[in-house]
């Protein structure tokens, strides 16, 4: 018989899981204000130093909103909270985002075809109408961007998974400068072409033909991004060797 090492749990890290548990059982909601630190910090029989690394830890989450001077608020985490500690790997490390547009490419897919199996009326009206949207945008317009990712955001409440569709609103705002390069590099044309496909087959519940389109889309979506990178890079560079 052999046991493996017990791993020493830092006490932050307790106090972190038991918050998420009240999180989960509901004795913290969306709005409550947190008991001050001293008396939490005696509630969990804790040091105050080692309940703010939690609460830190837990506001970098979006679990808890900090206000100078109020106190310390109990929050539902969106895309964007849960997107923030990544935000300058992706910004400092360009290849990071290639690894994001990879992961795009292995769940997306999957979430066309999920769409094309679970289509109803309700989602039916709601891509026709985020057809009609895009059609209307000029060419590189500045609400491609947006209805690009609404787009994307309708795809996958019609294929009806609440997990993926808080997986794919973390990634599209972690993947928002990279559409800020990408889209109009594509124009919006292009990109409504290739949108209109991939509805079209999910209309039609062609689940096979919906992943295609969707892989086809991203396939280019990712090309455009790199040539556009290779451009920017490489036209910085040419303005860095001109004489002053």
């Amino acid at each position: 018989m052999s046991a493996k090492p017990l791993r020493q749990v830092k006490i932050a890290d307790q106090v972190v899981g038991e918050l998420q548990v009240w999180f989960r059982s509901g004795e913290l909601t969306a709005g409550m204000r947190l008991p001050p630190e001293r008396e939490l910090a005696a509630q969990f029989g804790v040091s105050r130093t080692s309940l703010r690394d939690a609460l830190r830890r837990l506001e970098l989450l979006g679990y808890l909103d900090a206000r100078q001077g109020d106190g310390t608020y109990v929050r539902v985490p969106d895309g964007d909270a849960l997107s923030q500690p990544f935000r300058n790997l992706v910004n400092t490390l360009p290849h990071n985002a290639a690894d994001l547009l990879e992961f795009r490419m292995l769940i997306e897919p999957e979430v066309a075809a999920l769409a094309a199996t679970r289509l109803t009326g309700e989602g039916r009206a709601a891509l026709l109408g985020s057809l009609k949207r895009q059609r209307a945008l000029p060419d590189n317009g500045p609400r491609l961007g947006h209805e690009d990712a609404l787009f994307h955001d309708v795809l996958a409440q019609v294929a009806g998974n609440m997990v993926v569709l808080r997986v794919l609103e973390t990634l599209r705002d972690l993947l928002r400068d990279v559409r800020t390069i990408s889209l109009p590099a594509a124009g919006s044309r292009r990109t409504v072409s290739e949108h209109e496909r991939i509805i079209q087959a999910v209309l039609a519940q062609d689940r096979d033909g919906a992943r295609q389109a969707m892989r086809e889309h991203l396939e280019d979506v990712t090309r455009t991004y790199q040539d556009a990178v290779w451009r920017r890079d490489h036209t910085d560079q040419l303005a860095l060797q001109r004489p002053g």
